[in-house]
């Protein structure tokens, strides 16, 4: 236990050393990260709000004048079978009229009343359909049209293919910055190793000279990226965990109008993957570092 107490402080003297870039190295951890968390964070709403859209968004389906309710059903009970459906929902002419007549004779029941033996919308009976995955909805709903008997199909995906696509744009563009940021952080952490190792040479010389184990000379190095890694981790959770409800919050207020339709979800969601997975990477890089580092310039 004293030995590690020993070489926690040597590791931590070796950050001291060089702190003008140990500190670089640090902030070039916490922005890869950070983009890492944030793409991350923005991946997942777009998930739910794709999510979301598949259970609201659906494609309407209209009948042939005259088809009787029997034979709509049949359609229905057609489509039903298919396994991209994940669920459906009937309204018939009777229940479009009443809905109708809600909306638009609001307080002016009266003009609806000369309708009441003549159904306007007689012929307006619909199944709404709802799909297991969007991106298949269009090729769905050209399926549907071909069953005889539906005279026309409504859809529209151009919101979830919008999101898809932001999600994929967004996918490619966080892999290539934390890719170069990736790089440039191994490389810092292991100049930063390399530049401790330099300034301790003489100290090293004397310990192999008193019998110290490789292990124990190399140690202080491995927790100097270690810690510069966990601390690289740690910023931008902090700063994740306090600055995403108060962007969340924001888009909600310059997006007043789709509140209803999108649905955030909560810090806690965005960090319960991403703490670990901030941690392992930032660990991983700084041990990654400290390797390369001591391979180079660490003799055996």
């Amino acid at each position: 236990m004293r030995n590690f107490f020993f070489l926690l402080k040597q590791g931590i003297r070796n950050i001291f050393r060089h702190p003008g870039n140990s500190l670089f190295s640090l902030c070039v951890m916490i922005a890869m990260i950070f983009i890492f968390i944030s793409a991350y964070a923005i991946m997942i709403n777009i998930n739910a709000f794709v999510k979301d859209a598949e259970e609201t968004v659906g494609i309407t389906v209209f009948f042939n004048e005259g088809l009787s309710e029997d034979q709509i059903k049949k359609i229905g009970e057609e489509i039903a079978r298919n396994e991209e459906v994940l669920r459906m929902k009937y309204t018939s002419a009777e229940e479009a009229w009443e809905y109708y007549k809600s909306v638009y004779f609001d307080g002016n029941e009266k003009l609806a009343e000369g309708f009441a033996d003549d159904n306007p919308l007689a012929n307006s009976a619909s199944y709404e359909v709802f799909v297991n995955d969007l991106s298949r909805q269009q090729a769905f709903a050209r399926y549907i049209e071909t069953i005889p008997g539906v005279r026309r199909v409504n859809y529209s995906n151009v919101v979830t293919e919008g999101l898809q696509n932001l999600a994929r744009v967004l996918s490619a563009a966080s892999l290539i910055i934390g890719g170069i940021l990736l790089a440039v952080a191994v490389t810092l952490i292991s100049n930063s190793v390399a530049m401790a190792i330099s300034t301790r040479s003489e100290e090293i010389r004397i310990q192999r000279y008193l019998g110290a184990t490789n292990g124990f000379i190399r140690t202080p190095f491995i927790i100097e990226g270690v810690i510069i890694g966990l601390l690289g981790a740690a910023i931008p959770l902090v700063l994740v965990r306090f600055l995403y409800p108060r962007v969340v919050e924001n888009v909600r207020t310059q997006l007043i109008s789709f509140s209803h339709i999108f649905s955030f979800l909560p810090v806690s969601e965005v960090l319960k993957l991403a703490i670990p997975a901030a941690l392992i990477l930032g660990v991983g890089i700084g041990l990654l570092g400290s390797l390369l580092s001591m391979k180079r310039h660490l003799k055996a």
